[in-house]
C-alpha cells in the first residue's frame, strides 16, 4: 500500500478474514477484510485497513478502494497488493457467485 504521493510505501502480504457482500442499486459492494502477514507496526494514518471492491450490474469488477477503519483513506493499493485481493475475489466468486446476485 501506499500513501497518495507515494509516502509510505509497503508492499503488503494479505491474508484474508472475511468478506461482506451488499448490493447498493445497481452496484454490488464486497467489503473485504484483511490482516497484512509482513508489517508488525501499520504506518502512521493507517490503524485498520480493509478493501472495497465494487461490482457493476453486469457482474464486472469496476475498483478497489483501500479503506481504513471502515472508510475511504489516502492509502491506495500496489498492483501486487490488488492480484491477491483480485484472487480471493475469484476464489469467493467459486463459492457464492457475486456475478448475478
Amino acid at each position: 500500500m501506499f500513501k497518495y504521493g507515494f509516502t509510505n510505501y509497503f508492499e503488503g502480504k494479505l491474508n484474508f478474514t472475511g468478506y461482506e457482500i451488499n448490493q447498493v442499486g445497481p452496484w454490488l459492494n464486497v467489503y473485504i477484510s484483511f490482516d497484512i502477514e509482513n508489517l508488525e507496526i501499520l504506518p502512521e494514518g493507517l490503524n485498520d485497513p480493509s478493501a472495497l471492491a465494487v461490482y457493476d450490474k453486469d457482474g464486472e469488477l469496476q475498483e478497489i478502494i483501500a479503506h481504513d477503519e471502515g472508510v475511504d483513506c489516502e492509502y491506495k493499493f500496489t498492483d501486487r497488493e490488488k492480484e491477491q485481493i483480485t484472487s480471493y475475489l475469484e476464489s469467493i466468486n467459486e463459492k457464492q457467485l457475486i456475478k448475478g446476485e
